[in-house]
Order: C-alpha cells, then sequence, then structure tokens
C-alpha cells in the first residue's frame, strides 16, 4: 500500500515536471520576445526542479518506512510472531519474502515446541526411573545388612539372599526395558523395515515366550488366517510381540490358553493375543498402555508395568496402534501395522 501510494505520488511528480518544462519550452518558442522565453524557461526549470527535490524526499521517506517495516518483519522472527506487516495481497518482493519469514517462525515455533515436549519427557523418564529404582536399590541395602548379623541363623539368611536375587533381577530388568525406552523416545534407534513373513516374527517372540508359558502350564495357540508380508522391522516388532505374550501369560489361569492369530484385515495387518484372564476394568482400560502403570489385578504379579508401554511405542514408530478388547471371557491385545493397498 505504502508503495504504491509512492509510485502515484512520483508518477504524478513527474508527469507535473514534464509538463512544466514542456509548457515553458513551447512558451518560449511562441513568444519572440527573449526576456519573456527567458522567463518561461527558468520557470519551467525551477518547477522542475522543485519537482525533483520533492521525488527525492519521497524516496528518503520511503526508504525510512521500508526500513522500519523490515526491522518490525525481522522483530516477527525473533519473537516467533506470525504478524503481516506488509500487504500479502500484492505480488511484489517484500511480500513474498514477508510470506518465507512467516513460514520460518512456524517451522521455528514447531521445532521449539518439539523441543520443550522432549525437555518435559526426559524429565518425566528420569522421574520415573528414580521412583522405580527405590524399592530394589533400598530392599538391597536392607538385606544386606541383615545377612552381615554373625548371629544370623541360616535359614534366614538363605531367604535374605533370596530377596537380594530377586531384587538384583528386578533392577536388571528395570534397566534393560529403561535403555530400550529411551533409545526408542530418544530417536537413537531407527527401525530398519524390510518386507518379510510376519508370522515368522510372531513365531520368534512365541519361542522366546514359551518357557515361561511351559512353566506356568500355559498352551500358546498360533492360527495364521492369511499368509501376510509387510514392512517391519522383525527385531523390533517380536519385541512388541513378545511383551503382549508375555502379559497374556502373566495374567492367564494356570492352564489357560493363550491364542495367538495372523491376519488381513482392511489396509493393516493384525497380530491378535489373546487370553482367558480376568476382565479388565472399564476405568482402568484407558491407562493401560501408560509408562509403569499397573492395574489392579496386577499387584501380586511381577513386573513393573513397561511392556504394553514399549510394545505401543514400537507399534507407533512403524506407523500402527495397539488395540485392547476385554469380556468375562478374557483380554484380547492387538497390534496394527499397515500394509497399504
Amino acid at each position: 500500500m505504502k508503495l504504491r501510494r509512492y509510485n502515484n505520488k512520483r508518477n504524478g511528480a513527474i508527469a507535473v515536471a514534464v509538463t512544466a518544462v514542456a509548457a515553458s519550452s513551447v512558451l518560449a518558442f511562441v513568444l519572440s520576445a527573449s526576456l519573456i522565453a527567458a522567463g518561461c524557461t527558468l520557470l519551467g526549470g525551477a518547477v522542475a526542479i522543485a519537482i525533483m527535490l520533492y521525488i527525492l524526499r519521497l524516496d528518503d521517506a520511503l526508504i525510512t518506512d521500508t526500513a522500519a517495516d523490515f526491522s518490525r518483519l525481522a522483530d516477527c522472527l525473533t519473537e516467533l510472531e506470525e504478524r503481516e506487516i506488509f500487504p500479502d495481497n500484492e505480488d511484489t518482493a517484500v511480500s513474498k519474502l514477508q510470506s518465507k519469514i512467516i513460514k520460518l517462525v512456524r517451522i521455528l515455533k514447531k521445532k521449539n515446541n518439539d523441543s520443550v515436549a522432549e525437555q518435559e519427557k526426559i524429565k518425566s523418564l528420569v522421574s520415573d526411573i528414580s521412583h522405580q529404582l527405590k524399592t530394589p536399590l533400598a530392599n538391597l541395602k536392607m538385606y544386606t545388612d541383615f545377612i552381615s548379623d554373625p548371629d544370623l541363623d541360616e535359614q534366614k539368611r538363605r531367604e535374605y539372599i533370596r530377596i537380594i536375587s530377586l531384587s538384583v533381577d528386578r533392577l536388571s530388568f528395570l534397566s534393560e526395558s529403561m535403555i530400550k525406552i529411551s533409545r526408542l523416545e530418544s530417536g537413537l534407534i531407527h527401525l530398519k523395515s524390510e518386507e518379510l513373513n510376519l508370522s515368522e516374527t510372531v513365531l520368534k517372540a512365541i519361542k522366546d515366550v514359551y518357557s515361561k508359558a511351559a512353566k506356568n502350564g500355559n498352551e500358546i495357540v498360533f492360527k495364521e488366517e492369511n499368509k501376510v508380508v509387510i514392512s517391519h522391522d522383525r527385531g523390533w516388532t517380536a519385541e512388541a510381540v513378545f511383551n503382549l505374550l508375555d502379559n497374556a501369560v502373566k495374567y492367564s489361569p494356570k492352564g489357560g490358553r493363550v491364542y495367538v492369530t495372523v491376519r488381513k484385515l482392511g489396509l493393516f495387518a493384525e497380530v491378535e493375543v489373546k487370553d482367558e484372564g480376568d476382565k479388565i476394568p472399564e476405568c482402568e482400560q484407558p491407562k493401560i498402555f501408560s509408562r509403569f502403570y499397573r492395574g489392579s489385578n496386577s499387584r501380586e504379579k511381577e513386573g513393573i508395568g513397561i511392556g504394553l508401554y514399549l510394545a505401543r511405542e514400537i507399534a507407533i514408530k512403524q506407523g500402527g496402534y495397539l488395540n485392547l478388547k476385554s469380556s468375562d471371557k478374557g483380554n484380547s491385545f492387538s497390534l496394527f501395522l499397515f500394509q497399504g493397498e
């Protein structure tokens, strides 16, 4: 708008100057008297000079205003404000520059928000680790002090050593799980997707959980409804399925069955893990995939509430998701992976 007004004034002033010079020249030619001709020429020149000075003032004012506008535009960038200084409906160089700066501001704001979210995630992770380490470390210290008593009888000594061993196992499992989560969340691990048979990935997870299921008297029933060859990371996907299986075995009654099914479902491939355990209360279902969350039916079971969270993170990293269906006949956890058309 300022540039348009400037151009209008400048063009008008030039037109007046040209007219004045032309008029004075014509008058000087028409009027033969030398003094009158000289006066007309002098008047035309004076008008032209005055108008040129006016144009210079216009230029100076335009440069000053434009510099001030660019300064405000720079402030928008430093303050991350999406504010328009120049009209965006004009096809000018400054409007295009302003458009690019606004896009840059949006990119920087998003990166800033992502950075803040990442910092909060790290704080939460450190807090969770600290909280989870307290109990096993306290047990180690307490029972180490107990067994150092020379008057302690052998039966109690063996019991305390067993508790220390359990605490060490818990610390080991916790540290391994936290390393996996931190590497996933921080982006240190990049999943390598390949076109592989999904059933073979699932069977790898079943093999890893088989001994625990046998010890609990559980039978794992595998069914492949469709042969699914899909792009996925075999190692991490097997880890996700293992966590679902481990959870199913943990909460299944002794002698119960765990059903594992691989199928195609629209644009997704599904790995369903179904147990015969108690129904998860509806009030707890929205929180079941949260980090370190343990439901009311898990108080007497081993674990720290990290398996389902890790499985969900692995699914999300591959463009998939987890789903839960719970009924009086058991709980069904499904891992969905996008397979496209």
